[in-house]
């Protein structure tokens, strides 16, 4: 196998809540478990977004927007943290390994 580095939750294992809510509303949707990195990826970047966008108040401008975002620590996207500042916009620094196995498969 082959392992590499993931910036999100392995998407199929229920053990961290936002995987969870991913799975739920994901079969929801398009009605199939297609589970994906990239699309949970997606799905914890839209939380944040919205957060951001909460915070920033009724009437929010681009500025706002950023300042909203900039004063966000340690937020909880379901056991996936997120902290913003002014001066590091990484968000979070979570780092999971995965193996491929020889068929091409998530192994972990």
């Amino acid at each position: 196998g082959v392992g590499i580095s993931q910036v999100v939750p392995f998407p199929w294992s229920l053990a961290t809540p936002v995987v969870k809510d991913y799975q739920k509303h994901l079969t929801a949707l398009v009605g199939n478990d297609d589970y994906n990195f990239s699309s949970l990826e997606g799905y914890i970047a839209a939380k944040v977004f919205v957060e951001g966008l909460r915070r920033a108040g009724a009437q929010p401008t681009r500025d706002s927007f950023i300042a909203s975002l900039e004063t966000m620590r340690d937020f909880d996207v379901g056991g996936f943290h997120v902290t913003y500042t002014p001066s590091d916009h990484n968000g979070s620094r979570y780092v999971d390994l995965t193996v491929i196995g020889r068929e091409g498969k998530f192994l972990r």
